[in-house]
Formats: structure tokens, C-alpha cells, sequence
């Protein structure tokens, strides 16, 4: 069956537009494992953390990116309360952590992560079954956002890949109102990078999508999207 079709299906639109389940992280203030908070526009990861340390962000919401030869800084991923980062290979395979150590994790907004090792994660989610459940359903919906965005820059003209983007950042959001408030850290220069053109394209598509009625702009720069019109008009 054809994947769009099989992304149309509303138990799935359902499914994708509901937020992820939370990890129930119980901690104790040791030299491995510590809380921290970090404010707007500060890095989260810092030199002296451990190279095997994970992230779990318990409030906040932070981006993580990567700039090229030239310094041009480049969005990656963005990770919202309730997400797990960092070193999260569970396999030796040496493609699942190329290019890693070279992302940055910024603060979009004040947030508090925990600091933990991979030891501990994998001693948690071993003895914990439904922070086992909540991790593979986290990867499944990661999983499916990384092959989303590969099939748009593959098979899409630049307006619905756009359009796929700020449906999939909407469905990241909690809540299920509709439209779904972007946040303001979300740029253009940023949508631009997500869909492989240029910021004062990104801007020109905003305003076909805006006149289709499938967003709506919003005071501060911020993105109103409505989920429902984009899965019907264009997933």
C-alpha cells in the first residue's frame, strides 16, 4: 500500500498528532546523574559532560543543529518536553553515531533537562517496562518523521514539502487544538533548511499556504497551522 495513503488513514493522523509519551525518570543527585537548567539561547550539552552522557528534557523545549565549513548554522532536530538526546546508539554499528559529537543542542526557551549516563538509561528501561514502551514508541515516531521528510525532499515540489513540515511540527505539539500554535523559535531560515531552499523562498510559500487557509500568521513571527485541511488537502 502506498505510504500516503497508509499516512492518511485517521487512526494514524490521530496517532501522529498526539503528544509522545513521556519518560517517568526517577533520579537521585549523583556525580552521573543531575539536573540542569539552561536558559534561552545557552548550549545544554557542555564540554565536561561525559561523551556516553543522555539528555532528558523535563521542561523546555531546545533544537539541536550543525554548521557547515562555511559557519551557516543548520537545523537538525528540534526535541520538546518529555524527549530523550544524546547517546542513544543501542547497537555498535558505527553509522548510528557519525556525525553526533558535531550537533549542538541550544535552549529555544528557558528548560530543565536531567543528565544522566547511557548506563543508567538502559539499567532504568531494564527494569522498567513501561519506560521501555514509551522509548520504542519515541523511536517509532522519530522513525517515521525522518522517513516522512526524506519522502518530501524526493517526491514533492517545494510548497507541500513545506506544508508536510509544519504538519509534522504541529503533530510533535501536545494538545490536539486545532490549529496548532508554532513556536516562535521556529524560523524561516530554519523551515528553509528543513526543505532544501532558500529563506526568502520560505517566505513566499508561507504566503500561498496562508491564502489556501491552511496556516494562519500570528503576532511575533509565530505559525498557526491546521493540521486537519493539510492531511486532507495535501498528505
Amino acid at each position: 500500500m502506498d505510504v500516503l495513503k497508509r499516512v492518511k488513514q485517521p487512526e494514524l493522523i490521530g496517532s501522529c498528532c498526539q503528544s509522545p509519551r513521556a519518560f517517568d525518570i526517577k533520579f537521585s543527585e549523583t556525580k552521573d546523574c543531575k539536573s540542569r537548567r539552561v536558559r534561552r539561547g545557552e548550549p545544554v550539552c557542555l564540554s565536561s559532560d561525559s561523551p556516553d552522557s543522555v539528555y532528558y528534557l523535563q521542561h523546555g523545549h531546545v533544537k539541536a543543529v550543525r554548521y557547515s565549513q562555511s559557519g551557516e548554522e543548520v537545523l537538525i532536530d528540534q526535541y520538546q518536553q518529555g524527549s530523550l538526546f544524546g547517546n542513544m546508539c543501542f547497537c555498535e554499528w558505527s553509522l548510528c553515531i557519525e556525525g553526533a559529537e558535531r550537533e549542538v543542542v541550544v535552549a529555544l526557551e528557558d528548560s530543565t533537562v536531567v543528565v544522566t549516563t547511557f548506563a543508567a538509561l538502559k539499567d532504568h528501561i531494564g527494569s522498567n517496562p513501561d519506560a521501555l514502551l514509551a522509548l520504542l514508541e519515541d523511536f517509532c515516531q522519530r522513525l517515521a518523521i525522518a522517513r516522512l521528510r526524506i519522502e518530501s525532499l524526493v517526491l514533492h515540489q517545494a510548497e507541500e514539502r513545506l506544508a508536510r513540515v509544519l504538519f509534522m511540527l504541529a503533530a510533535q505539539k501536545s494538545g490536539s487544538t486545532d490549529p496548532v500554535t508554532l513556536s516562535a523559535a521556529v524560523t524561516h531560515e530554519d523551515l528553509a533548511h528543513l526543505i532544501g531552499v532558500t529563506r526568502p523562498f520560505v517566505t513566499k510559500l508561507i504566503g500561498k499556504l496562508r491564502n489556501r487557509g491552511l496556516i494562519k500568521s500570528l503576532s511575533a513571527g509565530r505559525i498557526a497551522v491546521y493540521r486537519d485541511k493539510i492531511s486532507t488537502s495535501l498528505i
